[in-house]
């Protein structure tokens, strides 16, 4: 019989929300009903001291990162296999999902701890596993979404911590767990679009066949998004009744936010770029920002352009002393169902904030937004663009569900405000906060791409686009993640 022990690297991470103590209690209860004798919990810095202290001359000491919880028994018993066949002192894994996949295994009597991932050397072997290639899922806890998924599950499938993963995906696809899935793990009211809200054109699946950055429990067998074939409007189905939206917007989607790095507020980006209709605002514009966030747009309003009247926006507002200080009003506002005030503002943007509107608000919110302007004012926002090569690869269009309500293309937009009569349509731009943070990216897609031809192919695209060159090439093309679009009222 083969003994294994584990060494199991705890995380930060997991202080939140006093979650550490759930996620090892599952730990610890999936590898003793797998048969491990000794699973000891240790920081990152005493790794290779427990590694010594561990290691003995009959058992395979197995390294894993609690983050990644949902271990693949079957994985580990080749990967052990491999050690055998090949004589190596390491064992690592390539292509399994993202949360069942183990750090390392040390050989028997193997006691020295080394950086396995940039060691090419007979001493290391990396067993090839297909179950992201199979199931494209992510188990992992990096992202605090998944946290929250994570935690829902244990508490609601029966003996989770004894299912292989087959068994688990299987248990996701069933109705009662996916639709809660798809709502965030909230119990709340859910419908389901028959037909395409905006022309009743029948709508067809789109399957995420890459990983999902965000909420990576959802199956693939039972696709979220859908494409209607005559209009190509996409949207979420099942997705939560309107009433009940605030309910997805918690601490551990916020926490996402908390950890964020890109900053797309900056001299020379595209969206703070308003050099094609600036000489028409007046001297001294008032500006709202629409779900404005921590107020990043409106500082950088202010701080470019101190003359200005800026308002910074969202539906709920916290006191923040560094916005007062800057002279920037705020504003709590659901412009979704509060009339904003009459002829008020003179420019109005929201980024990334029509993608979290129900189709149903759509038209609600662009006619309230119209009658805030004044005559000749200009809304301006950005939304994930479908049509965009980069925006369809890596699944990058589905990135955020249940948050991304719709996902729109720079077709079905020009079409709806050239029908109407409220708007000229002013210009259309390409927008890659993406590009910015490629190399975050695409180290993103080189662990979780379905296969390792994928990942090799995130590998060449992350030294491609280090080049400025190459990332402009692309926005010459129309190829960002997002079309920035800018409306002026009739």
């Amino acid at each position: 019989m083969v003994n294994i022990n584990f060494l199991v690297i705890k995380h930060s991470r997991l202080d939140f929300q006093s979650t550490e103590k759930l996620v090892m209690e599952f730990v610890t209860k999936r590898l003793k009903h797998f048969g491990v004798n000794q699973v000891v919990f240790i920081s990152r810095d005493d790794l290779s001291t427990a590694i010594k202290a561990a290691a003995t001359e009959k058992d395979y000491l197995v390294i894993l990162d609690i983050m990644n919880p949902i271990v693949d028994w079957d994985l580990l018993k080749q990967m052990i296999e491999s050690l055998n066949a090949t004589g190596a002192k390491y064992a690592v894994s390539d292509g399994a999902i993202p949360g069942t996949q183990v750090e390392c295994i040390l050989a028997p009597g193997v006691s020295e701890w080394r950086d396995v991932t940039c060691d090419n050397s007979d001493a290391v072997v990396v067993f090839r596993w297909f179950s992201q290639d199979q199931h494209n899922n992510q188990f992992n806890l990096y992202k605090y979404k998944r946290l929250k998924m994570f935690l829902f599950l244990i508490k609601n499938i029966e003996n989770m911590h004894a299912l292989d993963i087959d068994s688990l995906i299987q248990k996701l696809s069933d109705d009662e767990v996916f639709n809660r899935l798809a709502a965030f793990c909230e119990d709340v009211q859910v419908h389901i679009y028959k037909e395409c809200p905006h022309c009743k054109g029948r709508i067809i699946p789109l399957p995420m066949r890459m990983s999902q950055p965000f909420c990576g429990y959802l199956p693939i067998a039972r696709p979220l998004y859908h494409e209607c074939e005559k209009c190509g409007l996409i949207v979420i189905s099942p997705y939560v009744a309107q009433d009940h939206t605030a309910k997805l917007y918690d601490a551990f989607d916020k926490q996402d936010f908390v950890v964020t790095l890109n900053n797309p507020y900056q001299q020379g980006t595209p969206r703070c770029d308003f050099s094609d209709f600036i000489r028409q605002l007046p001297q001294s514009p008032r500006t709202l920002d629409l779900g404005g966030g921590m107020g990043g747009f409106s500082k950088f309003l202010k701080q470019t352009y101190p003359q200005w009247h800026v308002t910074h926006s969202d539906f709920a507002i916290k006191q923040n002393t560094e916005l007062e200080r800057l002279g920037i009003n705020t504003l709590a506002l659901n412009f979704l169902k509060d009339p904003i005030e009459e002829n008020r503002y003179d420019l109005i943007t929201a980024w990334e904030v029509f993608e979290h509107i129900p189709y149903e608000k759509l038209e609600f919110a662009l006619n309230n937004i119209y009658t805030a302007l004044s005559k000749g004012g200009v809304f301006m926002f950005s939304t994930p663009d479908f049509d965009s090569p980069l925006c369809q690869s890596n699944d990058f269009f589905a990135v955020c569900p249940p948050f991304h309500y719709l996902v729109l293309g720079r077709k079905w937009l020009k079409t709806y405000f050239e029908a109407g009569n409220q708007w000229k349509l002013h210009s259309m731009r390409t927008c890659a906060d993406f590009l910015d943070d490629s190399d975050m990216w695409f180290d993103y897609v080189n662990k979780t791409a379905p296969s390792f031809q994928l990942r090799s192919t995130a590998k060449i695209l992350k030294v491609l686009l280090n080049q400025p060159a190459n990332k402009q090439l692309l926005l010459d093309h129309h190829m960002g993640t997002e079309v920035i679009v800018t409306l002026i009222k009739k």
